[in-house]
Formats: C-alpha cells, structure tokens, sequence
C-alpha cells in the first residue's frame, strides 16, 4: 500500500471518529430530553435520576418514554443518532483494514441491538 493511499485512509479515519463525538454529544443531549420528558409526567418518587446510567436503567427509561410518548420521536432519533454512530465506527474499521468477517460480524450486531434498543415495535401495555 503506498503512504499516500493509507494517509488519505487515515485521514477519512481521523475525520470519521471526529463525526463519531459529535453524533455521541448529540446523542447524549437527546437522551437527557429524554429523561426531562420522562420525568416531567412521573411522580417524584418514580422519577429517574440523571446520573449513573447502566442497561437496565437504560432499558426503563425507554419503556417509560414508550408508554408516556407512544407517537413521541425521541426515541427515534437516538436510534437515528446512534445508527449513524455506528456506521462511522464500521466504515472506520474498513478503512484501518480490519478482517471482512470482523467488521461485519460488529457491524451485523451492532445493527441487531440497534433494532431491538430503538426500533423494534413492542406492545402496549
């Protein structure tokens, strides 16, 4: 490979992961509308407290939005956002030159809990 060829690669790179902090930043504004439009409609007691954060706290705050917000678009823009995010992530490991079947299995997976997170359609309840 020439060193034009993999500056140019690693430049795009460097300005992938750039894109990568920003759609983060974003990402983590909206979650934190999120939990303002949450907490808006709960009880204090019910509430959800803005720090310390971890997958099934994650996971109550969505299904709260859900059900406070059934036609709120929210949730779909940090889906968006997030998508987006790893997107950048999986063109970047193309371009550092990561296995084909890496990427893909990280890109494959990412994009599964992406849909079951954000996307996939639950029932009311």
């Amino acid at each position: 490979m020439r060193v034009v060829d993999m500056t140019a690669r690693l430049a795009v790179a460097f300005a992938l992961l750039l894109c990568v902090g920003g759609l983060g930043l974003a990402a983590t504004i909206n979650q934190i509308a999120i939990v303002d439009a949450v907490n808006a409609k709960l009880s204090p007691d019910d509430q959800f407290n803005p720090f310390w954060w971890y997958p099934p706290k994650t996971l109550r705050l969505h299904r709260e939005y859900r059900r406070l917000y059934p036609h709120g678009g929210l949730l779909r823009r940090e889906g968006v956002l997030v998508a987006a995010m790893l997107f950048c992530i999986v063109v970047v490991a193309w371009l550092l030159g990561f296995g084909f079947l890496a990427t893909a299995w990280f890109g494959g997976f990412g994009t599964l809990m992406l849909w079951l997170i954000y996307f996939q359609k639950r029932p009311a309840t």
